[in-house]
């Protein structure tokens, strides 16, 4: 019995370089027959990535303009602070005429006004001589429309 045993056992054995050649020759010699995917299982794992690319892209890019928002909303407020402070510090009191008065005088109260976070710069009204309104024009740049950014929202 352990003859026969052995007996089979060698001539189930390959070398390495056997495996190798019913690995690529695509032979059945022992081994099942290597195969690729099939053009369909390719196309259908495709759809699934982009299915979900497609999921996650919206996800982000909605996650990018709320961020957008949020930190136009926080530049605002900064911006009003400033503005703030140049009328107490002014005499007699009296808002700046535009933003960029904030950086210039005997002591400008910031080095440089920045744009919003789609690269437009801050609107700035001055309704009466102690208040104003800071508005950043959005993603469309256009002033009055649904995208505006206040201070306030």
């Amino acid at each position: 019995m352990t003859n026969r045993t052995e007996d089979r056992m060698e001539t189930k054995r390959m070398t390495a370089r056997e495996m190798a050649q019913a690995l690529t020759s695509g032979g059945r010699s022992g081994l099942a027959n290597a195969r690729g995917m099939t053009l369909v299982e390719v196309l259908i794992v495709l759809t699934i990535m982009a299915s979900i690319m497609g999921v996650v892209g919206v996800s982000v890019v909605s996650a990018l303009d709320r961020a957008n928002i949020k930190e136009a909303q926080i530049e605002i407020k900064n911006l009003e602070s400033l503005v703030n402070s140049y009328m107490l510090s002014a005499s007699p009191r009296a808002l700046p005429d535009s933003l960029k008065d904030l950086t210039s005088g005997a002591v400008p109260l910031t080095r440089k006004i920045p744009n919003d976070p789609w690269g437009n710069e801050y609107v700035y009204n001055k309704v009466s001589n102690v208040e104003f309104t800071i508005v950043s024009v959005g993603a469309d740049g256009n002033e009055g429309t649904e995208d505006d950014v206040g201070g306030a929202e």
